[in-house]
């Protein structure tokens, strides 16, 4: 078991917490009201797990690779495309994921434009939660339109034996 900390002050960002290989499947939504009355997928990780993902996730969009052809999945999220194109995500690689209530004591960010979403955060606008120091240290994604889970981030977090 392990818990999260932050690398600038030290303070717990999780509850204890066991490591698993990789990111189990996706259940898919169910469309059945959530946490909260809110209509989202299930928990990306079950309680008391934690998984790292290798591959970028949420902000920034980066213009899709011209070299390769679009096969309808984009790793990091959800596929964008503005004028540039299709965009994908270079955002941080080897983010922790874990389920949203596995994760403890943290402040929304200030910038309000990183809590876009429909019935809450989408997680798509760059770290949304602060440690208590001001640390910017985590992404949430609360909403009907995307995963329910909460990434922190490598780097402003360390991972240490419970």
């Amino acid at each position: 078991m392990d818990v999260l900390l932050c690398a600038a002050c030290g303070h717990r960002l999780t509850a204890p917490v066991r490591r698993l290989d990789e990111i189990p499947g996706s259940g898919g939504r169910d469309g059945l009201p959530g946490p909260g009355e809110a209509c989202r997928p299930p928990a990306l990780l079950p309680r008391g797990r934690y998984a790292v993902d290798p591959l970028p996730h949420g902000a920034p969009f980066v213009p899709a690779p011209r070299d390769r052809e679009y096969d309808g999945v984009v790793p990091g999220g959800p596929w964008r495309s503005d004028a540039r194109g299709l965009l994908v995500s270079a955002g941080p690689r080897g983010t922790y994921v874990l389920h949203p209530l596995d994760v403890v004591a943290l402040d929304p960010h200030p910038d309000v434009t990183r809590h876009i979403g429909c019935c809450g955060p989408d997680g798509e606008h760059g770290v949304n939660r602060l440690c208590r120091c001001g640390a910017e240290v985590a992404i949430a994604a609360d909403d009907c339109t995307t995963e329910y889970a909460t990434r922190l981030v490598p780097g402003a977090v360390r991972a240490v034996p419970a």
